[in-house]
């Protein structure tokens, strides 16, 4: 199935679903719907919960919604959907277990993963931070033009080079990992598997962050998306005074770090 094809069928299957969300399950009155789905012993999706975050209305006609006959109903439709939408982003269900419905101006996203509501201070400084990273990043870029980026997360160092050549270095701090099949967001001081010294590195960046209404830098791990990955990252880099976050692909996802102290070499 090409790009295409999967974006037509994609908001398709958000249209049906979007309409019957808005005319049996008030979705006037709420902005996230988040969908559990297992397996079935017979290997059909059910769903196994549902949560509904971000109330606008009426919060009693919520609860009357969610609690009666109507929602049982749609079940089996929920869970179809969550599947097929799953699909199309090349997810797998039994993965991220579920997705999440966001209420939208006009119709409804779709997000791989059971996907909390982000804290409004992280979504109200969304766009700003991202920008200050981008222009960071962007003088890290034009400053040594290199055509590699070394990052030793052990040693915490970044290293870039030209044709082999040493042009620059710098601290590193390792942020986190993002996992594509469970599309989640883990901090690296919760990571089992790092080094002490790197875990406290990194706690010590997310520790010093005073606004404590941001409940992602206290969560050690939650479903997310890449792009949100990106702004907790030049949420931390903005409040640390950072020059830049580096990222490392890798076959699984990609790993955040944070640069400092950069110098020519």
């Amino acid at each position: 199935m090409d790009a295409s094809e999967a974006d037509r069928m994609r908001s398709e299957i958000l249209a049906d679903v979007g309409a019957l969300l808005r005319e049996q399950l008030a979705a006037d009155a709420w902005g996230r719907l988040q969908v559990e789905v297992l397996r079935a012993p017979d290997g059909e999706p059910a769903v196994a919960g549902i949560d509904v975050e971000e109330i606008v209305g009426d919060e009693a006609r919520v609860d009357e919604v969610f609690g009666g006959d109507v929602v049982r109903a749609l079940l089996p439709a929920l869970a179809k959907a969550t599947e097929a939408l799953c699909a199309l982003d090349a997810v797998e269900l039994d993965d991220v277990r579920g997705g999440t419905f966001v209420r939208l101006d006009e119709g409804f996203a779709f997000l791989p993963g059971l996907v909390r509501a982000p804290s409004p201070r992280l979504d109200r400084e969304r766009d700003a931070v991202v920008a200050r990273l981008r222009d960071k990043n962007e003088r890290l870029r034009a400053r040594f033009a290199a055509d590699r980026v070394e990052v030793d997360v052990e040693s915490m160092t970044v290293r870039w080079t030209e044709a082999g050549r040493l042009v620059g270095t710098a601290a590193a701090t390792l942020l986190g990992t993002f996992a594509n099949a469970p599309r989640t967001w883990g901090w690296a001081w919760s990571h089992p598997g790092l080094p002490e010294h790197v875990k406290r590195a990194s706690a010590a960046l997310t520790d010093a962050i005073e606004e404590r209404d941001v409940w992602e830098i206290a969560t050690p791990a939650f479903a997310t998306d890449e792009p949100t990955a990106w702004a907790m990252a030049a949420f931390v880099c903005d409040r640390a005074g950072g020059e830049g976050v580096q990222r490392l692909g890798r076959d699984d996802g990609a790993l955040f770090v944070l640069v400092r102290d950069v110098r020519d070499a």
